[in-house]
């Protein structure tokens, strides 16, 4: 008898809630999806709150293709590179090792063209003026000097004088003494430097004349003079500065047949 009347009770609540429900409801909800519906389901709407994964990223430890293979291969390169700077950095060092700059004292003076004809221009202020003299008028002189022209006033200058370069002059300070032996014959003595300025590679030649006037023998040596190291590298012991002696020793070998009369010395050198 209760379980019947629950029961009843029970229909009449569902037919009451479904009597409750608006009729669109009803109506828009069809029990059976049509072709249409189908098809949008196949092409799902993407809506603000659904989530959309990122693409997975790069592993650190993998290199592009460009990175893998370079268009220059700068690597095999470098050591090629590296091999030339430090050549070029020996040959700098030597260059500078054996690059000297000239003394003010002669190099620097024997690199300026100095005119072979010079003038000594005293003028009536007391200064003296070195040149050679290209054109002269009247009322002025044109004077070349190593500084470029320069034109004086006739009536400025005192005195004109020429005046030769200066140059070596070596000469013997005595005559030479000679010692004869078998078969040679020894020549010594000493030279001086008269000049203004130091003579080079200085050297006295003996030469050895029997009395038909014929050349014997000849020979010849460096004097025993200053150490010289010059530009070109090369050391030597026979330059002569001004106003400074040396002694020298020439040995001259002949034959015993030959009989000397008379000798006869002449000293060469360089500038």
């Amino acid at each position: 008898m209760n379980k019947q009347v629950l029961i009843t009770l029970g229909l009449f609540i569902t037919q009451f809630g479904m009597a409750q429900l608006p009729d669109t409801v009803k109506t828009d909800i069809p029990l059976t999806p049509s072709k249409s519906d189908t098809l949008k389901t196949d092409t799902p709407l993407i809506t603000p709150s659904q989530k959309i994964p990122l693409p997975p990223f790069r592993d650190d430890d993998t290199t592009s293709k460009a990175e893998e293979e370079p268009f220059f291969d700068y690597k095999s390169k470098i050591p090629d590179i590296q091999s030339q700077i430090d050549s070029l950095k020996k040959i700098m060092r030597l260059y500078e090792k054996t690059r000297e700059m000239p003394t003010i004292k002669e190099e620097l003076l024997d690199l300026i063209k100095v005119p072979n004809r010079l003038h000594r221009i005293t003028l009536h202020n007391g200064s003296i003026v070195l040149g050679e003299i290209i054109e002269e008028r009247l009322d002025k002189i044109v004077l070349k000097t190593k500084i470029g022209l320069l034109v004086l006033d006739q009536e400025s200058i005192m005195m004109i004088e020429e005046e030769l370069p200066p140059v070596a002059v070596v000469a013997f300070i005595e005559e030479p003494q000679v010692e004869i032996f078998s078969g040679k014959e020894v020549i010594t003595g000493s030279v001086i430097n008269t000049g203004k300025k130091r003579g080079d590679f200085v050297r006295v030649i003996a030469n050895l004349w029997t009395k038909t006037t014929e050349l014997a023998a000849k020979d010849s040596a460096f004097i025993n003079g200053i150490k010289m190291t010059y530009n070109t590298g090369v050391k030597t012991d026979t330059a002569l500065e001004p106003d400074q002696t040396a002694s020298f020793r020439v040995e001259v070998h002949l034959s015993d047949s030959l009989k000397v009369q008379y000798r006869t010395f002449d000293i060469r050198w360089e500038e």
